[in-house]
């Protein structure tokens, strides 16, 4: 049985509990599950080099705003011989922009009663471990912003999809990230002016590369593709020690003056949202049986999480207003979107069989509200026999698909054909600028009584991407591709 301490968890809950679920008062190892903190941090620094360009103004509070000046260069006519500067329009125009940058308030707390810690018999260890966990949570949080506002905020010319196709309903299961696609995301990024950004230093000299960040899923094709295979089998350093060597431990080579990295995102311990903002993908928390109308899909991966109303399991699917800062939230498109809902291998019905379904406007984070389902027989205008490029256990689908999806089944998103798709981004110098004012990562408590404690973090922050004088961003390009979830066992879509 799991707990988790706060207001809602009364007497009565705490006596239920089995006699295991209880702190003997002299075991004090706490297991904290794996969890993805704040990714993008590793890219921060203060120079224009840098991936993600920080500022820091201790000036700066909620209301008020990073101001960047953007100019432009020259490029007018200029004279020849003995021509002379005379009229007003012989003289070169200055071009200038600000470059705003909003910021607001970041906060989150917790709170735990003097009867939870000595019940557990944590002795002081579940409050002092709050601070920590808060602190994690800022993390996820700032990163989760960042990935959204390079999938959501970039302009068309920042948008490059994979396999040589014009839309992201043309992807087929080939046309995942390879060798050739990272040649192509950085000839894409250069006459736009994206520069390489400094990411490291040998013998005082910088080491200038372009950063690919892409998500587990994402990058598995890259570790397929023979080019890249070949690249790291004959181009990798012979003389490397074994854990420098990516061919042992499991990294990546650098490629053509671009470094790769990789982003986990780990399934969560707990009720939390799963995926990443390049991977969309959730866990069902209420089953699914066939029907003919329209229905919620809640997430979570349990009844319990699917119960609470406050979590937004699907705040990376599209078609969500997510929010970056309280004025700004980003307004959600209607196209069409699709999901597989995929059960698990031991599923007591239908493992490992796979159901797809469409939704336009129903995403709330929470939940989404499906219009269309896959079915056997078309029964009015939910029910229907294709989907998409997809037909009823048809070609690859041949004895895949069902309408069951237990508890606890993996949601993906997909396109119109059934292809897992997502996004791998390309960073230049100054791809993205952060911004840090007056409260960085504060920490605080608040002794209500001599029960109860509260603890609070509070963060003065905003990100934006570059945008130059022309109102374009010349720092990234974002290339949706194909993407592998090789645990699932999903056919192999060709056409």
């Amino acid at each position: 049985m799991s707990w988790e301490p706060g207001t809602n968890n009364t007497a009565t809950a705490l006596a239920a509990m089995s006699p295991e679920s209880v702190r003997i008062l002299w075991q004090k190892t706490v297991d904290t599950f794996e969890q993805t903190e704040d990714f993008f941090a590793r890219f921060e620094g203060e120079s224009k080099d840098s991936p993600i360009m920080t500022i820091n103004d201790t000036s700066v509070d909620r209301g008020l705003k990073f101001r960047i000046t953007s100019r432009a260069g020259y490029y007018n006519k200029g004279k020849s011989g003995e021509g002379l500067f005379i009229d007003q329009d012989d003289f070169a125009t200055d071009v200038i922009n600000n470059n705003e940058l909003d910021c607001d308030y970041l906060r989150n707390a917790a709170s735990a009663s003097l009867r939870t810690d000595e019940y557990m018999g944590m002795q002081g260890e579940l409050v002092d471990g709050q601070a920590e966990e808060l602190g994690k949570w800022m993390g996820r949080e700032k990163s989760a912003r960042a990935g959204m506002t390079f999938v959501l905020k970039g302009g068309p010319e920042n948008l490059l999809i994979g396999g040589g196709k014009t839309s992201e309903a043309n992807l087929l299961t080939a046309d995942g990230l390879v060798y050739n696609d990272i040649l192509y995301m950085g000839q894409a990024l250069k006459p736009m002016g994206g520069r390489p950004c400094e990411v490291a230093t040998i013998k005082g000299s910088p080491v200038y590369k372009y950063c690919v960040v892409g998500t587990t899923p994402g990058l598995f094709s890259l570790k397929q593709d023979s080019d890249y295979k070949q690249v790291l089998r004959e181009a990798a350093p012979r003389e490397a020690a074994y854990d420098e060597n990516p061919l042992f431990q499991g990294g990546y080579v650098d490629i053509d003056g671009h470094r790769i990295t990789e982003f986990n995102p780990i399934d969560p311990d707990g009720y939390a949202w799963s995926g990443s903002w390049f991977n969309a993908k959730a866990f069902l928390g209420t089953a699914i049986t066939a029907g003919t109308a329209a229905f919620d899909i809640t997430g979570g991966g349990s009844a319990a999480a699917a119960a609470i109303t406050n979590i937004e399991y699907f705040r990376f699917f599209p078609n969500f207003a997510f929010e970056f800062l309280p004025n700004d939230i980003y307004s959600p498109g209607s196209t069409e979107q699709y999901l597989l809902i995929v059960n698990p291998r031991n599923a007591a019905v239908d493992p490992g069989k796979v159901g797809m379904y469409a939704y336009t406007t129903g995403n709330n984070g929470n939940k989404i509200t499906i219009t269309k389902r896959l079915a056997p027989v078309q029964n009015g205008p939910v029910a229907l026999i294709q989907i998409g490029d997809v037909v009823w256990n048809t070609g690859v689908w041949a004895n895949r698909h069902t309408q069951t999806h237990p508890i606890g089944a993996t949601i993906i998103l997909c396109n119109a054909k059934g292809v897992p798709i997502g996004d791998t981004v390309m960073m230049g110098a100054m791809s993205m600028l952060r911004g840090y004012g007056k409260y960085r990562n504060k920490r605080d408590q608040w002794f209500v009584d001599a029960f109860v404690t509260r603890k609070y973090i509070l963060t003065v922050f905003g990100q934006q991407l570059r945008k130059n004088v022309n109102g374009k961003y010349p720092g990234f390009v974002r290339l949706r591709h194909a993407i592998s979830y090789p645990e699932l066992g999903l056919p192999t879509v060709t056409s």
